[in-house]
């Protein structure tokens, strides 16, 4: 492949330069489902659904500033890997979160961040055994019997904010239509749920790069709408590109871990480890205003003995 004469300089987050966007989408629905299953696996991290609504409160036609708005409602279900009525001794323990979240975004050309509030409800509260229950009884798959000792019920409550930057030194645009982009971000969590914070990176190689289709996690502060914007994108043609993505992050506080805030959490069974790190890899495609994406994550051990999990990924948004 012959590449292109240069790559594309850096961006003045302030006077953007370059063509225009011929992005018209201004709302993004996404669907996202973790599963560690997907590797033959149940324990740990066992099952995340999120959805999520972003909206853009202006047309998306120039490079310019960009605000949108967002919901989401979602859910995290964490198991040990022994099948028995009880907490058991150097495995996760039962645990299990449910929230609703409200987001703000500000979007640029090479700057991007998001803000999103969740409320929700941990422990019994949360149906994590109710939801896997019904999964598994439809999958014809054994039913978990120790819910009873999961983590005590609690308010959720849980801040999140992510940042985006867009990494212009190592775009290059191929003269058969490939191209490459990258990007680095930074997020912070606080509530009862998690405190952490992470810095992490991605990578794509592909045609007509989508602005969103970043990959990234069921957690807070991430939606199917890009916080990045970009030019040269073509929302007609079809877009297939490979992701490549990873973080490593100080865990100050783990619910499923830890316990409540303001209860005690009599079936502990495991200590966290403060620094864990993740590996993202996946396959999207963007079609006549649908963007896929299915890929497989590994995070190192959460807690002291522990292994690392792998679980596989898969989301769907639809733009209008």
């Amino acid at each position: 492949m012959a590449a292109a004469s240069g790559t594309v300089a850096w961006l003045d987050p302030v006077a953007p330069t370059g063509p225009e966007s011929v992005t018209t989408t201004n709302n993004h629905l996404r669907m996202m489902f973790e599963n560690d299953c997907a590797f033959g696996e149940d324990r740990d991290y066992s099952h995340g659904t999120r959805f999520d609504y972003a909206h853009s409160l202006s047309q998306e036609n120039s490079l310019s500033l960009s605000d949108a708005w967002g919901i989401s409602i979602s859910q995290n279900i964490y198991t040990p890997t022994t099948h028995t009525r009880w907490a058991v001794p150097g495995e996760h323990p039962y645990a299990g979160d449910f929230r609703v979240g409200g987001a703000y975004m500000q979007r640029w050309h090479n700057f991007g961040h998001c803000v999103e509030l969740q409320v929700g409800m941990m422990g019994k509260a949360a149906f994590a055994r109710d939801t896997q229950n019904f999964v598994h009884k439809i999958g014809n798959m054994e039913q978990w019997d120790g819910w009873g000792s999961q983590a005590p019920s609690e308010a959720a409550v849980q801040f999140s904010a992510r940042q985006d930057y867009r990494l212009s030194f190592l775009e290059t645009h191929f003269a058969n239509g490939w191209e490459t982009d990258a990007m680095c971000y930074t997020q912070e969590n606080i509530g009862t749920l998690h405190i952490d914070g992470r810095v992490g990176f991605n990578v794509r190689i592909g045609t007509n790069l989508p602005t969103n289709l970043q990959m990234t996690r069921s957690g807070g502060a991430n939606y199917g709408l890009g916080l990045l914007l970009k030019e040269n994108y073509n929302p007609a043609a079809t877009s297939v590109f490979f992701s490549l993505g990873g973080d490593v992050g100080y865990y100050a506080r783990d619910y499923g871990i830890d316990g409540g805030v303001f209860h005690r959490f009599e079936n502990k069974t495991v200590s966290r480890r403060p620094w864990q790190a993740e590996l993202r890899a996946g396959v999207g495609v963007a079609r006549r205003n649908v963007d896929y994406f299915a890929g497989a994550v590994y995070h190192t051990p959460t807690y002291r003995h522990g292994k690392g999990s792998l679980y596989g990924c898969f989301s769907i948004t639809l733009n209008w």
